[in-house]
């Protein structure tokens, strides 16, 4: 019988990961994007690695050729994610933004049919799609216009490769390291990563900054992201991916977008019918992309009785 804990591990990264939206802004109203997303891997390496050193010191030790594979991973999904997707918000709408990253379940199972030689079926297709479209509804209110306009916009092409980054990461967890400790991948790739975004905020010459006159809620937000969405949140991804497998786990990232929406619910901006008949929408392609559908051992159980 499958265990249902990856797929709850999925569902809290998607709701840590869905809240954050509202606590960046707090921080990047005192700090540069690339910035906050130094000091944020910076917080969240240090959570990390201390919690290696507390649980189990053993994975401090790794293996030359895992080692390759973490620069790799890191530089890919910690790195070029932030990078691009920092570079396609300076012009991108949140909007335009939510709809190409709702892309990415799709560009994951495509990389797995390549990479992991994954065996697609149809309901992994019709799945994807109906969460996608639930995406669009929830981000446009169904109006034709902003969903055209979205897809004209500029800042696109960015956050497709930002998209497409995050995917192969998650697929290139399952190829090239399965059966390594989630804490320890999460650890190392975050440590790369984080290295190279360092050196990227040292080039911008972003640390040129008053940190004496930053807020405690600036710093709280910092805290926030480093902590929850991405320590545990890693932590949880991680575990799923290697859990379940990239085609059935990346879906799971349809719900941030309607956790926003549920967020901005709870803090006074209520929901209208399009978010809900969207929410449902992702709920439903998510349930159809795992679920263990019946009428194929039906059909079977049909043919042996002749």
């Amino acid at each position: 019988m499958l265990s249902i804990k990856p797929y709850l591990y999925l569902v809290f990264f998607a709701l840590i990961t869905g809240t954050t939206f509202h606590v960046a802004k707090e921080a990047l109203a005192s700090f540069s994007p690339s910035l906050a997303g130094a000091l944020r891997f910076i917080f969240a390496t240090l959570f990390l690695f201390l919690f290696v050193l507390l649980t189990d010191r053993k994975l401090l030790k790794v293996d030359k050729r895992n080692l390759i594979v973490f620069v790799s991973l890191g530089i890919i999904g910690v790195f070029g994610f932030n990078f691009f997707f920092f570079m396609g918000m300076k012009k991108a709408s949140p909007m335009n933004a939510a709809i190409v990253i709702a892309a990415s379940p799709a560009i994951a199972i495509f990389l797995s049919y390549f990479l992991l030689n994954t065996k697609i079926k149809f309901q992994h297709y019709l799945g994807t799609l109906i969460s996608f479209l639930g995406v669009v509804l929830v981000i446009s209110d169904g109006s034709m216009v902003a969903l055209t306009n979205a897809f004209h916009g500029e800042g696109i092409l960015p956050i497709l490769i930002a998209a497409t980054c995050w995917s192969f990461y998650s697929v290139g967890m399952k190829k090239y390291i399965p059966g390594v400790s989630t804490i320890q991948t999460t650890a190392f790739t975050a440590l790369f990563g984080t290295i190279a975004l360092l050196v990227l905020t040292l080039i911008n010459g972003d640390w040129s900054v008053g940190f004496k006159d930053i807020p405690n809620s600036a710093w709280l937000s910092i805290l926030y992201m480093a902590g929850l969405s991405t320590f545990l949140g890693y932590l949880c991804w991680n575990y799923g991916i290697q859990a379940v497998g990239p085609d059935k786990a990346v879906i799971f990232g349809n719900l941030i977008p309607v956790i926003a929406m549920l967020t901005s619910w709870v803090l006074g901006e209520a929901p209208n019918v399009f978010d809900l008949g969207g929410a449902f929408l992702v709920i439903l392609g998510i349930f159809i992309v795992n679920a263990k559908l019946q009428w194929a051992k039906l059909n079977r159980k049909v043919e042996v009785s002749k």
